[in-house]
């Protein structure tokens, strides 16, 4: 028994997640990306794109699973508001934002790349 709750706690399936990216414009248009890892396999969008992926897409896959930094200005801006939601079997997290500056810069930028690998399928 000891040996059965090892292995199902290491195994890929323990740690499958989703993250949810909503986001909405000053004009109200809102866009929502999905992307999961599960069983060993990335899905952007639902849509399966392999269990092994090119290196500068892996490093960006990577950067954007990590989350936008915590930012000291509040989520009331002018250009819109996002919300990154993680989440897994275990434990999830939300933050929200507003959709300017660097690091919203720097999260477009790697899903982005993410989305090119994916429509190149």
């Amino acid at each position: 028994m000891r040996y059965f709750i090892l292995i199902f706690l290491f195994s890929v399936q323990a740690f499958a997640w989703e993250i949810t990216f909503d986001r909405t414009n000053h004009a109200g248009i809102r866009k929502i990306d999905i992307l999961k890892h599960e069983n060993g396999v990335y899905i952007f969008d639902g849509k399966d794109i392999g269990k092994t992926l090119p290196t500068s897409t892996l490093n960006s896959w990577r950067t954007f699973e990590k989350g936008p930094t915590i930012s000291a200005k509040s989520a009331r801006c002018a250009s819109g508001t996002y919300t990154f939601e993680k989440k897994d079997k275990i434990k999830s997290f939300k933050r929200e934002g507003c959709t300017e500056g660097d690091s919203y810069g720097r999260m477009i930028k790697n899903l982005e790349e993410i989305r090119t690998y994916a429509n190149g399928i």
